[in-house]
């Protein structure tokens, strides 16, 4: 079929004139009908990463990533060149076209090197050899002299040492999830108890001012373990072509019962590495859960709490700690918009062009890819506290973390970032994008129990980043990556220095106004009225002195027990507030820090704590030193509302 869209069909013309509009390496006509023309690498010979070869010097074999020549971006800067080209495309139009293209031109390479590859695997020069099509090209364990063989290979133009391999331990048992598809009950906004982070970007007010909540959206959720619960299910993604639990592979893509999504460590289906209590569980064990839950969980029948941005949204869970191309072109061939990556990888090296130009070509297929900014800032020195993935420029979406009350999380790392790699050489490069909420967030458990406090971390400030673009996608299927980032950077509330900054990007996430400007732009495309979605309104964004306003601490509770602390022994429970340490009273867990460091100092032998549960006051004698508690402060603003 020839029926492309206009800013398509213009490429084709460039394509097959050799030539573009805008300078850049020398063109390939497109592989066949209906495909885009790509670019080949620049230079001549073959690139060979240094640290390969040093790795090689003492005879090991090692793992390799190779590149061929034919790309469909080719040099360092064709992500800009080539998204301004395509800038009046659709993005439901151009990403099949991305995907097909970038799977003729892997198999037009491949014919053309097959020969000479299938004779280095049957001469032990290289082995285990793995093809991606998201890069054009492959990975394989390499010895020196099957290097020296590579680069003779035609095609072949750069080889970097894989620095994502390594040996994994392989985990026997675990649960696959395979819940039936079940017709969820309406979402109805007035039916559940919203925490604040919902409120304070404005989500809530997306929903019932435009309808918007997240519909026909996929959000793929990459991390280490998934547990399920109520909250989550519905909204679970169901791969069509696979049915679950029958141990084949249905619909043909390789991967057995890849139903709600793939373990590519495993090799399999199982999602639940790590099971989980209903009613408890650590952060970490439940960091996929709490990912899913915050980009587009939502309210259980019976329940009181929504959690989700986009709640009708759906989700699904990869877990892949190497084979990041596999998990990509899966997400890819599922359909999602967006790919949410709460990780963190320093030291790369070369590599880093390698993990970069997968995140470039995904975004031409239409996936947002998004991550936390990390929480090195006070590890790591800058331009090293963002690291890969959420250094990537313009393909990768990072969102700084702050706190409730909009102050800068002393752990969110800052940018600017550098790249001087081989492949890519943009110098200092302006991060993070944005910001969101990151610490003292609200807890849900399996059995949809919540704790009010306790979850923090730049992992999560990364899918409150995805729910919006999974709002913004559900208004206009066909806005590019492109553009969100344009109109989520332009609509956000600046909460840090005038203008951009390194701290807090373009400021904070503003679900209400992005998602306006998402539809006032559909209604001018479409020549529809625009009036509806015009200018700004009052109450369209978060008033900052208000909020700070009502802040204010209401009291200092008993949010954690140590497990062997004097607090736990004596019968504080969780939930207690603080009143009085050693006769002073407790404004704030600052505080209570003071008073215990004071009381130390002075040798006092005995401390009178005083503290409330429910209705009754209940005094408590404790040694000086920790109290085996930690405090958290609550606010009188609600959590849920």
């Amino acid at each position: 079929m020839r029926k492309m869209l206009t800013a398509i069909g213009m490429l084709l013309v460039l394509g097959l004139s050799g030539g573009s509009a805008l300078a850049g390496p020398r063109r390939v006509p497109p592989a066949g009908e209906g495909l885009l023309p790509t670019e080949r690498l620049p230079g001549r010979g073959v690139w060979i990463d240094p640290a390969l070869e040093a790795r090689l010097a003492d005879g090991n074999r090692v793992r390799a990533t190779i590149w061929f020549e034919d790309q469909l971006l080719g040099d360092g800067a064709a992500y800009v060149r080539r998204s301004q080209e395509l800038r009046k495309a659709r993005r439901t139009e151009l990403g099949p076209a991305v995907v097909r293209t970038l799977k003729a031109i892997a198999e037009r390479s491949w014919e053309r090197a097959g020969k000479e590859l299938d004779a280095l695997v049957a001469s032990g020069g290289i082995r285990n050899v793995d093809r991606f099509w998201i890069v054009n090209g492959f990975s394989c364990g390499v010895t020196a002299e099957g290097l020296a063989a590579l680069a003779e290979v035609p095609q072949i133009r750069k080889v970097f040492l894989d620095t994502s391999w390594r040996a994994l331990p392989r985990r026997e048992g675990g649960e696959s999830p395979s819940h039936p598809p079940a017709e969820p009950h309406a979402f109805d906004p007035a039916q559940y108890l919203h925490p604040w982070y919902v409120r304070y970007l404005l989500a809530d007010k997306v929903w019932t001012d435009f309808g918007v909540t997240g519909r026909g959206t996929l959000n793929v959720v990459h991390d280490h373990n998934f547990v399920f619960s109520p909250n989550v299910v519905p909204n679970l993604h169901r791969n069509a072509g696979e049915v679950p639990g029958n141990n084949e592979d249905d619909d043909g893509n390789g991967l057995v019962d890849d139903y709600h999504g793939f373990n590519f460590n495993r090799n399999d289906h199982v999602l639940t590495t790590v099971p989980v209590p209903p009613a408890g569980g650590s952060g970490a064990v439940l960091h996929g859960f709490t990912c899913g839950a915050i980009i587009c969980g939502r309210g259980a029948e019976g329940a009181e709490h929504e959690f989700g941005l986009a709640p009708e949204a759906t989700w699904a869970g990869v877990i892949s700690s190497r084979r990041m191309e596999a998990a990509v072109q899966w997400a890819i061939e599922q359909g999602a918009e967006t790919y949410s990556m709460s990780f963190s990888s320093p030291d790369r090296g070369e590599h880093r062009s390698h993990w970069r130009k997968i995140m470039e070509h995904g975004s031409f297929c239409g996936v947002c890819f998004v991550s936390g900014a990390g929480n090195f800032a006070l590890t790591a020195k800058i331009p090293v506290q963002m690291r890969l993935p959420e250094d990537i420029p313009n393909a990768v979406f990072a969102a700084a973390g702050v706190h409730r009350d909009l102050s800068r999380t002393a752990t969110s790392s800052q940018g600017p970032v550098v790249w001087n790699t081989e492949h890519y050489q943009d110098g200092t490069v302006q991060k993070p994008a944005v910001c969101a909420f990151n610490f003292d967030l609200p807890r849900l458990f399996r059995d949809g129990s919540v704790r009010d406090r306790g979850l923090g971390g730049n992992s999560f400030a990364g899918p409150m980043f995805c729910g919006t673009i999974a709002l913004m996608l559900s208004a206009d299927p066909d806005l590019l990556p492109w553009d969100l980032r344009e109109i989520i950077t332009s609509t956000a509330t600046d909460i840090g220095e005038k203008g951009v900054d390194a701290q807090t990007g373009y400021g904070l996430i503003n679900a209400y106004r992005a998602v306006k400007e998402v539809l006032f732009r559909k209604a001018r495309r479409d020549g529809k009225d625009a009036t509806p979605y015009r200018g700004r309104v009052k109450g369209d964004e978060l008033d900052i002195r208000s909020l700070r306003d009502r802040l204010r601490i209401d009291a200092v509770v008993v949010d954690r027990l140590g497990p062997k602390g004097q607090a736990r022994a004596l019968g504080v429970e969780v939930g207690d507030v603080l009143l009085a340490y050693d006769g002073h009273a407790i404004p704030s867990r600052a505080a209570l820090r003071e008073r215990i460091a004071a009381a130390q100092q002075a040798g006092t032998e005995e401390i009178l704590l005083k503290v409330r549960r429910g209705e009754t006051s209940l005094d408590f004698t404790l040694a000086p030193g920790p109290l085996g508690i930690r405090a958290a402060d609550r606010y009188a603003e609600p959590v849920f509302e």
